[in-house]
């Protein structure tokens, strides 16, 4: 009998037609609803082709069950270190890991990338894939709540604030509702308008946003600003945070008088400018204590505190807890303290 070339056989089949398979890297506490946001367009798309067009085989270091930061238990299909070919690899990653399963988890993403299989990371799976140097000279993205405190550990990722970005074989989103849009726009890239069409009809949805689409974000109360001067000015205000810029320094920067500035503030913010700019700069402390291994003392001068004294006084006047009770609070169970304006 003659001997079957398997690659000749594999080119051979229209593209559309290929079986994917699917591996996604589960974690203790993950968000299930990301994961199952990202599956649901290409189940949708089997449904669709009335055939198995994606296989989803879910990984872990060991096969034991992964409680997932809902309750809800995933067991793995296969380990990291099975030998399970892919053509797509997702980590859907949780922070703050034990290091021997990122070790496991960075074993497993080098060597799909050595394959050229597309890597994927949902919300904190991108830092995880930025920590493994496989994001290096690409552009990514991931939930704006963890940028501001990674962006400088990766000088060579270009992280963006878009939804999700897709840069040839590495594809990054913010978790949640982006994974939809990130799994519709692979959806068409895969199997044309037609499908994603369907697919977006089968699971009531509006379609993929554009990759173009900002998250959104609440730090500093407003997300978006009427006022260009106030935008001029609270832009400046995000920009300087290590070393804060006086008032009569910012309003003479976007050339109006410090009366009309505080007076602009106080109308379309409900506060004055000194109080804005405390707040950023307490959201961005609180971030760095979520994702950063800098101590409070770093943090409280990264962030224009005089002292520790002084970052610990205001962050408890803002969020009602002290900054390393908040840090252990987060790394026990991912609590954070409410939301003030």
């Amino acid at each position: 009998m003659p001997r079957i070339d398997a690659s000749r056989h594999e080119q051979a089949v229209p593209a559309e037609l290929k079986q994917r398979r699917v591996g996604v890297a589960v974690s203790p506490a993950m968000s299930l609803s990301s994961v199952l946001l990202a599956c649901e367009p290409f189940r949708s798309v089997n449904r669709f082709l009335q055939r198995p067009a994606y296989e989803f085989i879910f990984l872990a270091p060991t096969r034991a069950p992964v409680r997932s930061g809902i309750g809800i238990c995933i067991v793995p299909d296969a380990t990291f270190d099975e030998a399970i070919p892919l053509d797509l690899a997702v980590t859907a990653s949780s922070y703050d890991q034990p290091e021997e399963y990122k070790r496991s988890l960075q074993r497993w993403l080098r060597l799909h990338a050595r394959r050229g299989v597309d890597l994927c990371g949902i919300d904190y799976g991108a830092v995880f894939m930025a920590e493994a140097g496989l994001l290096d000279g690409r552009r990514a993205t991931t939930h704006w709540e963890v940028r501001p405190s990674i962006a400088g550990q990766f000088p060579r990722v270009e992280f963006g604030e878009e939804i999700y970005v897709i840069d040839g074989t590495r594809l990054t989103c913010g978790g949640h509702l982006a994974c939809h849009d990130l799994f519709l726009a692979l959806v068409e890239r895969d199997h044309g308008s037609m499908v994603a069409r369907f697919v977006a009809a089968d699971l009531i949805s509006a379609g993929a946003r554009p990759d173009t689409t900002l998250q959104g974000s609440p730090l500093g109360g407003q997300t978006f600003i009427a006022n260009p001067h106030l935008r001029a000015v609270n832009r400046l205000m995000e920009e300087n945070i290590e070393a804060p810029l006086s008032i009569p320094e910012l309003a003479e920067m976007i050339g109006i008088s410090i009366r009309q500035l505080q007076s602009l503030s106080r109308r379309d913010l409900g506060k004055t400018l000194s109080s804005r700019y405390l707040a950023i700069r307490l959201d961005a402390s609180r971030h760095l204590l979520m994702y950063s291994g800098l101590s409070v003392t770093e943090i409280a001068m990264a962030t224009g505190f005089a002292s520790p004294t002084a970052f610990t006084r205001a962050f408890k006047s803002r969020f009602l807890t002290a900054p390393r009770t908040y840090r252990r609070n987060f790394i026990r169970d991912l609590t954070r303290p409410y939301f003030f304006p």
